[in-house]
């Protein structure tokens, strides 16, 4: 007698259940995905204790007729495909037909749902995915999913859920999602009775995100767009000062659909490179659209994993389009005088009139004694370019310090600041006193006029001092307002991006006397050979050994020594493996993290007294690029500090 046997239908659907079913939160994602498919625009979510005693979807969808209730739990039957071609082009959240019996087989499920046609509606009563009885009923147009008493009947997979408050929390972190993912489509979540957020569904995504995280988030928002061989890329991301220690607020969707994607994500935070620090995270709200043939969403059951035909261009779409919004934002923060600790961005929905609580370093921080030097932040060192280049950057770096005492002025009126012990032996920053209004001056050459048209007008300003040997005080004349900037910050990215602008951008190869072997894991040996002519773009050159199991490297960028090179060839095969990446961004990205070492090095330095020509120099450098807000390791260099907030917080308004 045969020892293989078909399972009961009944076990058949618990095990295909605990693939599509882990916690009532996979519930909640399923139920709206198909109130999303059935064309509603207003759906309420309610829970209770977490889900597993209660979970109702209500919506204003298409409804369901008398006999496809008793199919619809049944596996495999969906309305979404019809045949295999049909998996080429999912438009729809579901579509594999699995998710109601596996929902069914777990609980206590009620359908009540109309067609507006018919006249009547009708509810279906089900438990342990058995059909009990489907009988008439009035009810409004559309569906309302009831589902109770979630794993009772299986203790072995209910001992694994949390506590109700945690699973509940889950619930809201799925829900926010789905409402992120349609912002034409008014999602109200109910916890306990209580409303956690309604949004509006007027299909302005900032709306959504406003009233799912609040106006403090909002606030630190920036807007992306953009589009690339047939790819677009709209969405959020934060600002500098948003960035938060985890990924907990990157949210990336496909063709309107939440997934996760490596890709995606690699793709944002090297985006990020000298505007956070390396330990910090963006937040984001990114949609990708593309054609529904190049991915496969079919991939696993809960359908948040997806396969892109072509990984490298999403990367490079997503890549380009969040950088090119960092780069145009000119945005520098206002600070909000409070009481209050700084804190991260709350993800806590906050009321319309909830004022933005942002408190930066610079009320916070007791001053610096002169004889103790602050400690560079932690950062990566630069020990990714070979020694030549360092030291060709360095000189490069040199021509913005001083090498003898006294100010020296360079030909283009830039101030060359002189060594800290000089500078701080001239006079105290107490005999500093406020120097006159400074206005833009006329060109006194044609050469000139040139240089001033590059760039824009600097504002009437009037120098007040340095506070506490760090940051800088002026009073922006026209403004009502006054900019407190971070010396050591702002010099910090003037430096970083003249060095980025003097940079030489040719790949030369430089071929090696002895070839160099490199082993590399199959996954890595494939994708640098698929890519090769990418590598070559960038100076290496290789060739497979006769093993197949290695490659041999017989030239490389000549900015690179060998024992970079070999390092710099895995990393970069590893990102193509991966899609997390592609060698010509991989190099300039190291290339960057050593520029900005250098220009930390170079800069001048907080709680050391510096002349006010070299300080007036700084100022008008701040002005005069209003597009640089962070310093290459993601600090703040100035922030706006408001006449009317300083009348608020002395009560005359």
């Amino acid at each position: 007698m045969g020892v293989i046997r078909m399972l009961d239908i009944e076990v058949a659907n618990l095990i295909a259940a605990g693939e599509v079913v882990d916690r009532p939160a996979s519930v909640v994602k399923e139920l709206l995905e198909n109130a999303i498919d059935a064309g509603a625009d207003t759906v309420t979510l309610e829970i209770r204790n977490g889900g597993i005693s209660m979970i109702r979807v209500t919506d204003n969808g298409c409804g369901m007729s008398e006999e496809d209730l008793p199919t619809a739990l049944k596996r495999h039957a969906t309305s979404k495909i019809r045949s295999a071609d049909d998996l080429a082009r999912i438009t729809t959240l579901g579509f594999r037909g699995e998710a109601l019996a596996a929902i069914a087989s777990v609980s206590d499920i009620h359908i009540i749902s109309k067609r507006r046609e018919d006249e009547c509606g009708h509810v279906l009563t089900a438990t342990d995915g058995r059909v009990i009885s489907v009988e008439e009923i009035g009810c409004a147009d559309g569906t309302v999913m009831l589902v109770e008493n979630l794993f009772a009947r299986i203790p072995a997979r209910k001992k694994f859920l949390k506590k109700d408050a945690t699973e509940a929390q889950a619930i809201a972190a799925t829900a926010e999602k789905i409402a992120m993912s349609h912002p034409e489509i008014s999602l109200t979540f109910i916890s306990q009775g209580q409303v956690k957020f309604k949004t509006p569904g007027d299909g302005q995504l900032l709306h959504t995100l406003h009233a799912l995280f609040g106006k403090e988030v909002t606030d630190r928002l920036i807007a992306v767009e953009g589009q690339s061989l047939g790819i677009r890329v709209h969405g959020f991301v934060g600002r500098s000062d948003a960035a938060r220690g985890n990924r907990n607020l990157q949210n990336f969707f496909l063709n309107g659909r939440y997934i996760k994607s490596r890709t995606m994500m690699a793709a944002l935070e090297r985006a990020y490179t000298s505007y956070i620090a390396p330990d910090r995270f963006p937040l984001a709200a990114l949609f990708v659209t593309l054609e529904p043939s190049a991915v496969d969403v079919n991939v696993h059951p809960t359908k948040l994993e997806i396969k892109f035909s072509d990984e490298r261009v999403v990367f490079e779409a997503v890549y380009y389009a969040v950088r090119a919004a960092l780069e145009e934002n000119t945005d520098r923060p206002s600070l909000v005088l409070t009481q209050e600790k700084a804190k991260e961005p709350s993800t806590r929905p906050a009321p319309l009139t909830q004022e933005a609580i942002s408190i930066p370093p610079v009320l916070k921080a007791p001053p610096a004694p002169p004889s103790v030097q602050p400690k560079a932040p932690a950062s990566p060192r630069p020990a990714e370019l070979s020694p030549e280049e360092s030291l060709r950057i360095l000189q490069m770096a040199s021509k913005f310090k001083a090498e003898d005492e006294g100010i020296r002025t360079k030909p283009d009126g830039e101030p060359i600041f002189k060594s800290p012990a000089d500078a701080f032996r001239q006079a105290p920053t107490s005999t500093m006193s406020p120097s006159p209004i400074h206005k833009q001056e006329a060109p006194a050459s044609s050469a000139s006029m040139e240089t001033q048209e590059e760039k824009p007008p600097i504002p009437p300003y009037r120098y007040l001092g340095t506070l506490f040997r760090f940051y800088i005080i002026l009073e922006l004349c026209d403004e009502n307002k006054c900019l407190i900037i971070d010396q050591h910050a702002a010099h910090e990215r003037i430096l970083f991006e003249k060095l980025k602008k003097n940079r030489s951008t040719a790949c030369t190869a430089q071929e090696l006397l002895v070839p160099l072997s490199v082993r590399l894991t199959p996954a890595e040996l494939a994708a640098a050979i698929d890519n090769k002519e990418i590598f070559a773009s960038v100076g290496m050159i290789f060739h497979e050994n006769a093993q197949k199991d290695s490659l041999i490297l017989t030239a490389i960028p000549g900015a690179v020594s060998p024992y970079e090179a070999e390092s710099l060839l895995i990393s970069m095969a590893d990102e193509l493996a991966a899609a997390t990446g592609n060698p010509t961004l991989t190099k300039d990205i190291l290339s960057e993290r050593a520029l900005y070492q250098v220009a930390c090095k170079a800069a001048i330095k907080g709680g050391r007294t510096y002349d006010e020509t070299e300080i007036d120099w700084l100022c008008r450098q701040v002005l005069a690029m209003p597009d640089i807000t962070v310093c290459p390791h993601g600090r703040p260099i100035a922030f706006y500090l408001t006449k009317s907030e300083l009348d608020r917080r002395f009560n005359r308004i």
